[in-house]
């Protein structure tokens, strides 16, 4: 049953539903719609009710599609093998931490509601940006991981250049890329404890002599 005869959706709702399918036309560019309509037709859409499907997210005509790690190396394979996508480039490979806990949110002032605070799970979100030279289109593909010993599989057999894209994302992150051929820091010491890109990761600082005075690190300055 289509939503358009569906006797439990109102004229309003389905008005509401079409509007927010044209606002992800508008906000994305043609060559960026017929991306996305490819992928969900090889991999599905959760929002369609595929639970292995691919999250389409878009915004600032930026495409984003979310999959789960199990299906990571089959979604790279065929953004490059597929005619319609030719990804031959990942351009980038990056990560962001969104710290888990307790956390604070404030309405605006002016409506009186009061602050509240929500509990969430802190996730690890890997970032692949993929580029077609032959179309010249370019889109992300992300991975959210639960920031507790982060793994994935490493994309070094589908991109060569993840070799050192994926170094980086473990020595600031710490997400271990099973199969790697080279898994170890590129930017800190060997023996540097932690990631530092992480939110919980220390300040920490070095003291610094400047003009005769010390200045110490930022986690032991007195404000």
């Amino acid at each position: 049953m289509s939503r358009d005869t569906n006797p439990n959706v109102t004229l309003g709702e389905t008005a509401a539903m079409r509007e927010g399918d044209l606002e992800l036309e508008r906000t994305l560019p043609d060559p960026l719609v017929a991306v996305r309509d490819r992928l969900v037709e090889a991999f599905g859409n959760v929002a369609e009710g595929d639970a292995d499907g691919l999250e389409v997210l878009a915004d600032r005509r930026e495409l984003t599609v979310v999959t789960g790690p199990e299906r990571l190396i089959e979604l790279l394979a065929f953004c490059r093998d597929d005619p319609a996508l030719q990804c031959e480039l990942l351009s980038d490979l990056s990560g962001v931490h969104w710290l888990g806990g307790t956390h604070e949110a404030s309405a605006q002032a002016t409506t009186g509601w009061p602050t509240y605070t929500e509990q969430r799970t802190g996730r690890i979100e890997v970032n692949y940006l993929l580029t077609s030279i032959s179309h010249g289109h370019r889109f992300r593909v992300r991975v959210n991981l639960d920031d507790e010993a982060p793994r994935l599989p490493t994309a070094t057999g589908v991109y060569s250049v993840a070799d050192f894209l994926e170094r980086e994302v473990y020595d600031f992150f710490g997400v271990v890329f099973a199969d790697h051929p080279n898994l170890q820091r590129i930017l800190m010491p060997e023996d540097w404890e932690g990631h530092p890109h992480r939110k919980d990761y220390p300040l920490g600082g070095v003291e610094v002599e400047y003009k005769g005075a010390t200045i110490p690190p930022p986690d032991e300055r007195d404000y």
